[in-house]
């Protein structure tokens, strides 16, 4: 056991002493004269912040578009994981082996599983920033490749969230819903998704945060929202503007977060969500 531990932290401290330089890491250069000098400059010309009321304004509009971007994209990424995550739910139990269902049903079920599977993992191998360089091409600029953007890579991650989450309830209770001879989906429904039903809320909510972050930074791509802008201003040197920009996302993901955790709170204090605990 020693030696495996020993082993392991080797290995660990062997990856992070190589992956250090590979990674271009310099601690000398951030710190040198110039680079010093540099961020002097940057920081100095960041002020005084645009504070002309019709800019504010614009800001205002393109943090709602921003906020529109990430709860559409969020939406569409439900509406698509549901199924997906259902159908790379693996079942467990020997009731579902291949001996209990027959060649033909565990292979039809394994084979929808695995397809579901690929599907979820290709949409989230592929970052937010390259679905929207396709789909900008696809539809053009503007907020809606931005929302498909979210939608294509958030649909990914809460699929496979989805899927385990559901997998991981308390097996007996699966069992004895699964003992009266209900179909698979009854089972779900009455005793997988009451058990996780917390969890996935919470989940799905904090992607909807995460969303919110990435549909800042699709604006790089032209895919709207207040990223845009802020590529925009700084492309532009306005680095007032940019300023005031950077101000408005840090207000924005704060509050998002405060509304987060507050929804959060009243979801999992609920009666029906702690119903819904298991003992």
């Amino acid at each position: 056991m020693r030696r495996a531990s020993l082993a392991l932290l080797v290995t660990i401290v062997g990856a992070i002493v190589i992956a250090m330089p590979s990674a271009g890491v310099d601690p000398g250069v951030l710190a040198s004269p110039d680079s010093a000098g540099a961020a002097s400059r940057f920081i100095a010309g960041l002020f005084p912040p645009e504070l002309a009321p019709d800019y504010l304004a614009r800001v205002l509009v393109l943090m709602l578009q921003t906020i529109a971007i990430s709860i559409a994209g969020t939406v569409i990424a439900i509406v698509a994981a549901v199924p997906l995550g259902l159908a790379a739910l693996r079942l467990r139990g020997e009731e579902r082996s291949r001996a209990a269902l027959g060649t033909g049903r565990w292979l039809a079920h394994w084979t929808v599983c695995m397809g579901a599977r690929l599907v979820l993992n290709l949409a989230r191998a592929v970052p937010e920033l390259a679905w929207a360089l396709l789909f900008v091409v696809m539809v053009g600029l503007g907020p809606f490749p931005g929302v498909l953007a979210l939608a294509a890579h958030s649909t990914g991650v809460l699929g496979k969230l989805y899927s385990e989450l559901l997998e991981s309830v308390d097996q007996r209770a699966v069992e004895a819903v699964r003992a009266t001879g209900a179909r698979e989906i009854t089972v779900t429904m009455l005793a997988r998704l009451p058990l996780a039903l917390p969890v996935l809320l919470s989940y799905t909510l904090f992607r909807w945060e995460c969303n919110l972050r990435a549909a800042t930074v699709l604006g790089l791509v032209g895919a709207g929202g207040i990223g845009t802008e802020l590529i925009l201003a700084f492309r532009l040197f306005r680095y007032h503007e940019l300023l005031t920009l950077v101000v408005a996302v840090l207000a924005l993901v704060a509050l998002i977060d405060v509304a987060g955790q507050v929804i959060r709170a009243q979801l999992l204090d609920a009666p029906a969500a702690r119903a819904c605990l298991p003992e």
